[in-house]
């Protein structure tokens, strides 16, 4: 009986030690998806010449994104981003809601550094530059009464975490941000990659 669990826990340890020799980063091409919160706060939005408006919202966010592992420790990365449309109330009271609401869109480019912990888990950080649309709309009682669209670059940053699952597939869960000029956006988010 000793023998036998003696065995199964060295053919355990076995396939846990192969695993872990398949699951770490080799050079090559990868995919993947995520979905998570976005936040934007903005300093002041102009409502009209005699009032401002302190913005802070979040919103159901999804991204999609590819990349290339030169090695385990240094990545390159574009991702695609929806941050949603986030709504914050400006005066409500019985038959009257008025509201601004923001939605933003855009292209990350990200240059990837890693500090691997062990073959299967890692701690990383991102750096890069982000091209963003963002639409601006105020609404009264559900009704667009005013609507701006514009675009902007900025610097865009952010860390994670990454659990590799076998040779060709990771786990994230990230945290990054967008300096813009008179706030910030942030996307909070869970990410599953594929590695070709």
């Amino acid at each position: 009986m000793r023998k036998r669990m003696a065995l199964n826990g060295l053919a355990l340890l076995g396939l846990l030690a192969s695993t872990n020799v398949l699951a770490e980063i080799q050079p090559g091409f990868y995919a993947g998806v995520g979905v998570g919160t976005a936040t934007i706060e903005l300093d002041t939005i102009e409502v009209d010449d005699d009032f401002d408006f302190k913005f802070d919202a979040d919103d159901t966010a999804f991204k999609v994104f590819g990349g290339y592992n030169f090695n385990q420790y240094f990545a390159i990365e574009a991702t695609y981003y929806d941050g949603g449309e986030q709504e914050e109330t400006i005066i409500s009271f019985p038959g009257f809601n008025s509201s601004i609401e923001v939605g933003t869109s855009g292209l990350i480019a990200s240059a990837i550094g890693r500090v691997p912990l062990g073959d299967l888990f890692s701690l990383y950080g991102k750096l890069g530059f982000a091209s963003y649309d963002a639409e601006i709309k105020t609404l009264v009682n559900g009704d667009v009464v005013f609507e701006e669209d514009g675009s902007d670059d900025d610097v865009a940053y952010g860390v994670g975490a990454s659990f590799n699952i076998g040779s060709q597939f990771e786990l994230r869960a990230e945290y990054e941000a967008i300096s813009l000029s008179d706030g910030d956006f942030t996307l909070l988010s869970v990410n599953g990659l594929f590695k070709f």
